[in-house]
């Protein structure tokens, strides 16, 4: 195993129980955009990918035939696992694997999912042809993640930011970048579109595990010296002792050729 994926796994292991109950991550404005997106139909087998605590694929569940939830952390495996059981679900079935060498058939699914997990690949587009291989011509890739702005000294700034509060964090691209990668696979984008969210800043920290000396960083990264673009994009605000900031989130849906 590569020291990106113990990374990972060290990561999100020790904090899995934070993402299981995580209103960002489980009722998040992309996810209902999401299954309104791709239509999901009852007979598809759905693949969801790097699934974190499995709230897309307990999303879908319900709506389709079967689902597969994969990802690299055996310990969010468990948590999504858990998660499924409580809601009754039958037709989901959980497997460890990375996102880079799915462990699946050419061409086996209707619909492949991947929610708020690319910028943790260290091979984006890898990763997403990857999606595109298992999927079925004429099936769907979707894609959620969040985005950056094309220019690059805030590109780099938001990415060292999220770097600082998540070491496991490699890199958020532009909408445009996600769309040359989809193209790349031979997906043919289309939708995009893309959604901001405002996050609060302590409980963010804390599901990364954020000591006290990375929060005060990130503190600083947030709220003092911001370069003017930065400012514009994560529009940190205080209210009363809580601070708050906005992230951008982008969908984009491919038809696999």
């Amino acid at each position: 195993m590569n020291d990106s994926n113990q990374l990972i796994q060290q990561q999100f292991g020790a904090h899995a129980n934070l993402y299981a109950t995580s209103d960002v991550h489980a009722k998040g404005a992309s996810l209902a955009r999401l299954v309104a997106l791709t239509n999901p139909q009852r007979d598809w087998q759905v693949l969801d990918v790097s699934t974190g605590a499995g709230h897309t694929a307990l999303t879908f569940a319900p709506r389709v035939a079967r689902v597969i939830a994969t990802d690299l952390t055996l310990q969010m495996l468990d948590a999504a696992r858990q998660l499924a059981a409580e809601r009754g679900l039958a037709n989901i079935e959980f497997k460890p694997a990375d996102a880079h060498a799915l462990p699946f058939d050419d061409n086996t699914f209707d619909l492949v999912t991947n929610r708020l997990a690319l910028h943790h690949f260290t091979n984006a587009r890898k990763g997403i042809a990857e999606m595109a291989r298992v999927c079925k011509p004429g099936g769907v890739v979707a894609l959620v993640d969040n985005i950056v702005p094309p220019d690059k000294p805030t590109a780099g700034y938001l990415n060292h930011f999220e770097q600082v509060h998540s070491p496991s964090h490699n890199w958020a691209y532009p909408v445009a970048r996600l769309e040359v990668y989809f193209a790349d696979a031979r997906l043919k984008v289309e939708h995009t579109e893309t959604l901001r969210k405002e996050m609060e800043f302590e409980p963010w920290a804390e599901r990364a595990g954020a000591s006290a000396a990375t929060k005060e960083k990130l503190r600083a990264l947030l709220l003092r010296d911001v370069p003017e673009s930065v400012r514009q994009f994560l529009t940190p605000r205080a209210d009363g002792d809580k601070i708050f900031f906005t992230l951008t989130e982008a969908i984009v849906i491919g038809r696999k050729e």
